[in-house]
């Protein structure tokens, strides 16, 4: 069970989706977790979850999925996991946000972002969750060990 758990393909383009999505999530973490680039920290992020009637354990998993799950891709430990947790959460950002359609608001005449990041995010976090973080992992090293 374990080793499927760690099991991934020697593989670098995997690697680069695993680094790549990593990158792209932290940031978002970290404005959730620590008020970094322009966020609002643990509390007022939970605050406004609550406020849009997301209940607080749901508030607590998005942004330690944000967070940790972000430095556990870039890391490529338990990129299974971390793939899983962020693919969720893209798919729950994508739905609270379908209201402002498909695109991104780059001229700023929409009411708010539209939903093309998170199928993005989506589609690579769902590669990552069945096939593991690929090359220069720790979950290759892990599963190496377990043989």
């Amino acid at each position: 069970m374990l080793d499927k758990f760690f099991s991934t393909e020697p593989n670098f383009v995997l690697t680069v989706a695993r680094i790549v999505l990593g990158v792209v999530m932290i940031p978002h973490g970290a404005q959730k977790l620590f008020g970094w680039f322009g966020g609002y920290g643990w509390g007022a992020t939970l605050g406004f979850f609550s406020s849009q009637g997301i209940p607080v354990i749901i508030g607590i998993l998005v942004i330690l999925a944000e967070s940790f799950g972000a430095l556990g891709l870039i890391l490529g430990f338990c990129t299974k996991l971390s793939a899983f947790g962020i693919g969720i959460t893209m798919i729950g950002a994508a739905i609270f946000q379908r209201q402002n359609g498909f695109f991104m608001n780059w001229f700023g005449n929409q009411g708010g972002e539209g939903y093309e990041y998170h199928v993005l995010a989506i589609g690579l976090a769902f590669v990552l969750f069945f096939l593991g973080g690929g090359s220069l992992s720790l979950d290759q090293l892990i599963s190496e060990k377990l043989k």
